[in-house]
């Protein structure tokens, strides 16, 4: 719900709750930090035994060396900027509560600064799946005559892997989408006729053969394509990893996600690597995630006290998306063609985030 945080919609306490506020009254004790190294110990040799009875340790940034029994990775993935020359320098990513504000900071100066007729707020936002439409949705509701949004789109249309009821409902809220091309270079460019404003600009590469190039000026530029995981940070650069990696950077987990080869480590989220039935990979959204928390939680259980532990199966419930303040779309999995649009999609899908709050008592406030 960081689309509503934007709109205004919402207060960073209801989307973001601090984990101090969250573990009060509970056994957990909460450390904010970041891991630097993780060294685990209980790697399963070839003759079939662990090397270690310990699990392993963790280093924080701070300096501090934690030894664990149990591990679970759930780390998360950031936004991959370092696809395009200038990315990195220019654009801003659009997948953490950091993100957002920055984001909301940026809008607001542009606002302040930017008024009159022939003073448009232009932003680019690179994407067009579910995070960059929504994104687009949002500023430009919340801009109105003041700003013009322009997205841009490799692919002939958005949100390419979304249920049809879910693209066609995008289709006709955001209007001014372009499927441009490629953003293959971003620079920083300078206004001259009005008074030295910052300006961007992309470089674009057509998507179609024979179209030449174009630029795009943009005061904002706002990236959504592309994420990587951040569990290859945490394993030493200069050694082979201990942990078993996919191409992607995610552990490879059996079915109860536990790590191949290290019993006492578990993974899921942009951490884990595992794939259906079907012998697909399993999507890295946070509806996957969500089902595999509890999983997750209940095998930790199950292996400590030496229980059998759970399979996952994941349940697709369907997708949604927001489009603006009071619209939205959602197509449930358990009816086949059903789109639920408009104020009638935004109530049900701020109800699904309602009773995905993590405690009752933030669910009442």
């Amino acid at each position: 719900m960081l689309y509503e945080l934007l709109s205004g919609e919402v207060d960073e306490w209801e989307i973001a709750p601090r984990f101090s506020e969250l573990l009060a009254n509970t056994g957990v004790e909460f450390l904010q930090d970041r891991v630097k190294l993780l060294h685990p110990f209980d790697h399963w040799g070839m003759n079939g035994h662990k090397q270690s009875s310990c699990g392993g340790t963790v280093l924080l940034e701070s300096g501090l060396l934690i030894e664990y029994d149990w591990l679970v990775l759930a780390l998360g993935a950031e936004a991959k900027l370092d696809v395009v020359p200038g990315a990195l320098e220019f654009a801003l990513p659009f997948s953490t509560l950091e993100d957002a504000c920055r984001v909301d900071e940026k809008l607001k100066t542009l606002e302040r600064t930017k008024f009159g007729k022939d003073s448009f707020i232009r932003v680019a936002v690179v994407g067009c799946g579910y995070s960059g439409v929504e994104l687009a949705a949002t500023i430009s509701e919340r801009l109105q005559d003041r700003g013009i949004v322009q997205a841009i789109n490799v692919e002939s249309t958005i949100c390419p892997t979304a249920p049809t009821g879910n693209r066609e409902a995008a289709l006709k809220r955001v209007s001014d989408v372009e499927a441009s091309g490629d953003a293959t270079v971003i620079r920083e460019g300078k206004d001259i006729a009005k008074q030295n404003s910052e300006k961007y600009v992309l470089e674009l590469q057509p998507a179609e053969k024979g179209l030449e190039s174009r630029n795009l000026e943009a005061d904002l530029v706002l990236w959504t394509v592309g994420s990587k995981p951040l569990l290859p940070e945490l394993e030493p650069c200069d050694k082979p990893h201990e942990l078993p990696l996919n191409a992607r950077g995610q552990a490879e987990t059996d079915e109860t996600l536990r790590v191949k080869g290290h019993p006492r480590i578990f993974a899921l989220g942009d951490s884990a690597s595992l794939r259906d039935s079907t012998g697909k990979l399993l999507p890295a959204t946070a509806q996957v995630a969500f089902q595999q928390a509890d999983f997750a939680g209940w095998n930790l259980w199950a292996a400590i006290n030496h229980r059998p532990l759970l399979p996952f199966r994941f349940q697709n419930l369907g997708e949604m998306m927001t489009l603006g303040r009071n619209d939205a779309a959602i197509s449930p999995s358990f009816v086949d063609g059903l789109t639920l649009e408009g104020p009638i999609g935004h109530a049900a899908r701020k109800l699904a985030y309602l009773i995905r709050l993590p405690t009752e008592e933030h669910r009442f406030k």
